[in-house]
């Protein structure tokens, strides 16, 4: 058993004599490829067989010379590229092309020059067929390749077998950019002396610019490389020369921070004034250049420079000085020096900022700048200088946060500039309105620790307030006991609480509000409470009520807790959560009781006869807007439940209503039955004769059960049920409606037909069996079957073909309606019942107390009760404030507390508690570690509320119009460079 081998292996072993005998066998082999595409003529020049290259060639078509593996690359490149002379001198003889690029555009000639092999750069040169000048990636030609890695030799057999050297890439470089770019010292000498011969100066050539004007001289301050820098200066390339925007090299190495370039290049030149304050397109000196890195050896080489140095104070086109630009940049070595050396600190930027504005806004703030800086007094009087917003540096850190500079910024100045306000789109914020709007709880205790009075303070059109005013506009207001103060009447803005809740920041609130806060109104008659509902701030609002704030009567605006149910109505959840209090008592004990609070559902009676002639306070008004707002969650609270069972027990039997009263079917049900029943008792009184008083007994038994069903859906057992059942009677109601008309026709039609059927004698008889056929009691065998068996239908035919198509129209496809109609209204009444339910319930207590007087609401209305769950029969304590206490005693189903689950819930927050102080032990080790490792975090720096993304600065957004951004890149190199000096 013979085995196959690959041609491929063959050729690259040289065994000629196995590949004859393979191709004699089948001369299709020699098309073959390996797994990269190349063929058995690839793998012969790559180990330079020549023999197998010729019988390759005899064999197969002539074509395959410059056939491609995957990479594109002929035999020619795989024979330069195994550096084998003669595989390439046959290839070229046999008529290989050897201005074939491959899928990284280079020929064999760009290869021959990258690897170096310059024996086989003279050998294809030496061939007609190779073009010198091909260009290859990027457009660049052998000559260019070879400058761009110093391959001299290859440069001078290209240039003496006629290549250009005016040939540019397509980015517009020339031979010398590229040997400049790469450092190439002799590929320079090479180019410039050939240069020279074909009539090019040396000056004129080493200054030749390419597509963006740049200079030989500026590739080589881009390469860094210093030899290259000082070939092209002793040269004559020009230090002044200014490419496309206007950067002459030596800013380009002012940048770098490359101190002996820079040295080279100004010890070269004659008049260095005129080159060391030349601007470039951003107006910027190589002096601002030098301080955007921190490149604080180079800076103090330009300032020094004896009546020649570099302008301290030059603006560039966004207004920064050197020194404004150096702390923008957070180059804080370059600012301490150009301080020392009396740079302008008062010079100020497009924006208004001055030097102490930028510092700010750098990570740290003014930690990063020493204490000798900053008692300077010229520093310290730049505490008060406003931007073209008028913010103070104290506003920029409070609205960044930076708790420390703020501190710091106090120290220094004491109180100035804690009043001042801004003049920017916020209307006139105070420091401390910023510090509120972000949340800066450490930043709002150090300004209220060194000026309380800011605590009032309002924005620029405002008033200082003595405290606030929540009211239902139209539904009632609530109140609670608290010490007399005096009112101002609100005119204007927001103070620091509002902005704070807008926001959204709980710690912030709770701050102001444990601080004493007076609360406040702002223009539009809105309190702090009204903006964190409005704006959705869920855990402002439970902060709120978890400090039990005071609503007082005086605003215009709608009542928070309205607002709360249309808005929030998680947080009214909370709100009605917290009226709910059990006693210490053992949960076993017969003493153990349950107090519901009802002071947040219904304004207060006194309050409702004090504003009765000014505006009108609608009963239930709270409950009354759960309703409107579809909140089933929160009229099934407890409080809820219990406030309307304490109404139920407390309703009067009889009230006047007006129309109303008959516009109810309950009532008009009661009336019909009354009447109904005194139609049939008084003449059996009398024993009057008759039938028709019996009659109407009948009917007024029916209707009294009827009007009994009405009364069970407003209890909250049974009553979904029966509300779902008069929905249902409703949709079978206009179901008959409809179908009437049918069912009409087909009796009339059986009337016509079954002439000899008893059932069907006459009109209404045959509407009635109609009627009852309907619902599915079709009675076939006699009415139809045994008629037709003895012969009795007229019209059999067609009294089978109506008969037919009744029983598809009506019991099939009106049963079949009404069962997918049913539940249908089934699932939407499950929804919706328990809410009617409580609707009924609500509107009957409404419009009850709205007719009532005061007198006897005041007598009936309570403020609270308290149930014992434990007692056989629960008494329930009704309290309030105006009257004394009163009781009353109601059924309620008795249920024991689930111990289990309470005690696994305290199992669980044990657990809890001590997970949390073994991570608070854990946190304090940390903190301590790096403390002892001198690791200075940003978190150490932070203020504010948590950001789920871990942000522990304020978004660019909010700094980018303040000056540039860095790379947080940039600080962590600096502090690798500084660990390392």
């Amino acid at each position: 058993m013979s085995v196959y081998v690959r041609p491929t292996s063959l050729a690259e072993k040289g065994d000629l004599a196995l590949l004859e005998n393979l191709v004699k066998k089948s001369p299709e082999v020699l098309s073959e490829r390996d797994e990269c595409g190349a063929s058995p003529l690839h793998h012969a020049a790559a180990g330079g067989y020549i023999t197998v290259i010729q019988f390759i060639t005899t064999v197969k078509d002539p074509q395959g010379l410059n056939c491609c593996d995957e990479q594109g690359n002929a035999p020619l490149h795989w024979a330069v590229e195994s550096n084998k002379e003669e595989s390439c001198r046959t290839l070229l003889d046999l008529g290989a092309d050897p201005n074939l690029l491959n899928t990284a555009l280079m020929s064999p000639l760009h290869l021959a020059v990258s690897l170096g092999h310059n024996n086989l750069v003279e050998l294809l040169l030496s061939y007609s067929t190779t073009d010198a000048n091909l260009q290859g990636d990027l457009g660049n030609t052998p000559v260019i390749l070879a400058c761009s890695i110093n391959n001299f030799e290859a440069l001078s057999i290209l240039i003496k077998h006629g290549a250009r050297l005016c040939k540019q890439n397509k980015l517009g470089h020339f031979p010398i950019h590229a040997a400049a770019f790469a450092g190439a010292k002799k590929a320079m000498e090479v180019i410039l002396k050939n240069g020279e011969e074909l009539g090019h100066q040396i000056e004129q050539h080493i200054n030749y610019l390419d597509k963006s004007r740049s200079s030989p001289l500026h590739l080589a301050v881009r390469g860094g490389n210093i030899e290259a820098i000082r070939f092209c200066i002793a040269n004559g390339a020009r230090i002044d020369q200014q490419q496309n925007d206007k950067s002459t090299p030596l800013h380009l190495a002012c940048t770098q921070g490359a101190t002996e370039v820079v040295k080279l290049m100004l010890s070269s030149f004659g008049q260095v004034g005129d080159i060391i304050n030349l601007t470039d397109g951003a107006n910027q000196t190589p002096l601002h250049r030098a301080t955007i890195f921190d490149h604080t050896e180079l800076a103090e080489y330009l300032i020094s420079l004896v009546n020649k140095g570099a302008d301290l104070n030059c603006i560039d086109c966004k207004g920064n000085s050197p020194l404004l630009l150096a702390t923008s940049c957070g180059a804080w070595r370059t600012v301490t020096l150009l301080l020392s050396k009396g740079a302008n600190v008062n010079v100020r930027d497009r924006c208004g900022c001055n030097f102490l504005h930028l510092a700010i806004l750098q990570p740290k703030g003014l930690k990063n700048i020493t204490e000798e800086v900053l008692q300077h007094n010229s520093v310290k009087a730049l505490l008060n200088c406003e931007d073209n917003e008028g913010c103070t540096p104290l506003h920029y850190a409070c609205r960044l946060g930076i708790h420390d500079s703020v501190k710091n910024m106090l120290g220094l100045s004491g109180q100035v500039g804690l009043a001042c306000k801004s003049k920017d789109k916020k209307s006139g914020w105070s420091c401390l309105h910023h510090a509120a709007s972000e949340g800066y709880t450490q930043t709002m205790d150090i300004l209220l620790s060194a000026n309380p009075k800011l605590l009032d303070k309002t924005d620029e059109d405002g008033y200082r307030l003595i405290f606030a005013v929540l009211l239902y506009k139209n539904n009632g207001c609530i109140n609670s006991s608290m010490a007399t103060v005096s009112c101002h009447v609100l005119i204007h803005q927001n103070s620091a609480l509002h902005v704070a809740a807008r926001e959204g920041h709980t710690a912030a609130v709770k701050l102001l509000m444990n601080r004493g806060a007076e609360l406040s109104l702002n223009k539009t008659e809105t309190s702090f409470l009204h903006e964190a509902v409005q704006n959705g701030r869920k855990d402002v609002v439970n902060a709120v009520i978890d400090t039990l704030s005071l609503f007082i009567p005086g605003s215009t605006q709608r009542c928070p807790i309205m607002d709360m149910i249309e808005y929030l109505p998680e947080t009214y959840k909370h709100l009605l959560d917290s009226c709910v209090k059990e006693s210490d008592d053992d949960y076993n004990s017969a003493d153990y009781h349950i107090e519901y609070n009802f002071r947040w559902l219904q304004a207060p009676i006194a309050v409702n006869k004090a504003t009765y002639k000014t505006m009108r306070v609608r009963p239930l008004a709270a409950l009354n807007a759960m309703v409107y707002y579809n909140r089933i969650e929160l009229l099934n609270h407890p409080v809820c439940k219990k406030y309307l069972a304490m109404k139920w027990f407390a309703a009067p039997p009889h009230f006047t209503s007006r129309w109303n009263y008959f516009k109810d079917y309950t009532n008009q049900n009661d009336w019909f039955s009354a009447i109904l029943s005194l139609l049939f008792v008084i003449p059996l009184i009398i024993n009057a004769e008759g039938s028709l008083h019996w009659q109407a007994g009948a009917v007024a038994v029916l209707q009294s059960w009827v009007g009994f069903l009405f009364y069970l859906q407003r209890f909250e057992g049974i009553g979904i049920y029966v509300v779902m059942f008069w929905e249902i009677m409703n949709t079978l109601v206009r179901i008959v409606m409809l179908f009437i008309f049918l069912m009409l026709a087909f009796s009339l039609a059986f009337y016509a037909l079954m002439l000899n059927q008893e059932e069907f004698k006459t009109v209404p008889l045959s509407i009635m069996q109609t009627f009852v056929m309907m619902v599915g009691e079709l009675n076939y065998q006699n009415n139809f079957l045994d008629a037709y068996l003895k012969q009795e239908l007229s019209f059999s035919v067609l009294t089978y073909v109506i008969f037919a198509n009744f029983v598809l129209c009506m019991p099939i496809l009106l049963v079949n309606l009404m069962i997918g109609l049913a539940v249908g209204d089934i699932a939407e009444v499950q929804r919706n019942a328990s809410l009617k339910r409580i609707a009924m319930q609500i509107d009957l207590h409404t419009s009850l107390e709205d007719k009532l007087p005061y007198w006897f609401v005041k007598r009936v209305d309570k403020d609270s009760i308290t149930i014992y769950p434990n007692r056989k029969c629960s008494r329930v304590c009704l309290s309030t404030k105006q009257t004394q206490c009163a009781t009353f005693i109601y059924l309620c189903s008795s249920c024991q507390p689930p111990f289990l689950i309470r005690n696994e819930l305290n199992k669980q927050k044990f657990r809890m508690k001590e997970m949390a102080s073994s991570l608070e032990k854990q946190h304090s080790l940390l903190k301590l570690i790096i403390q002892k490792m001198e690791i200075t975090s940003e978190a150490d720096e932070y203020d504010g509320p948590v950001n789920v993304r871990g942000r522990m600065w304020p978004s660019l957004s909010q700094r980018s119009h303040r000056g540039q951004t860095l790379s947080r890149w940039v600080p962590l190199m600096k502090a690798i460079e500084s660990k390392r000096k």
